[in-house]
This record gives structure tokens, C-alpha cells and sequence, in this order.
């Protein structure tokens, strides 16, 4: 698990309201990062329940190929 704990974000913008452009990139990167995020999170429990499935096989005395 990651943790951030100190984040600085610095834009040099021109022409543009700098909270507003701050605003638009953070909500869209962030979002990303939450989607990359919860793909992983799903991964890792797919991953446990296969790896369950195969212990509850070789507990039975199935062999696991």
C-alpha cells in the first residue's frame, strides 16, 4: 500500500485561472490514478480466489496443473 503523505503540486500557467486549470488537471489525473488504482485492487483479489481454489484442491488431494 502506498501513502502520500506530502504532496506539492507547482503549475506555471499563462492566460488562465490557475485554481481552475489546478482543478481540471488534478480531477483528471487523479481519476486515472483511482482507476489504475481499483484495477489493481481487483487483480489482487482474483488472484487470492484462484489461489484459493488451488489450495482447496490439493486439500482434497486433487492435483493442480
Amino acid at each position: 500500500m502506498l501513502t502520500i503523505h506530502d504532496l506539492q503540486v507547482h503549475f506555471d500557467v499563462a492566460g488562465d485561472d490557475d485554481a481552475a486549470t489546478f482543478s481540471r488537471l488534478f480531477a483528471e489525473h487523479i481519476g486515472r490514478w483511482s482507476q489504475t488504482r481499483d484495477m489493481d485492487q481487483a487483480r489482487r483479489r482474483q488472484m487470492e480466489r484462484e489461489r484459493s481454489l488451488g489450495d482447496q484442491e490439493a486439500a482434497a488431494g486433487e492435483v493442480a496443473w
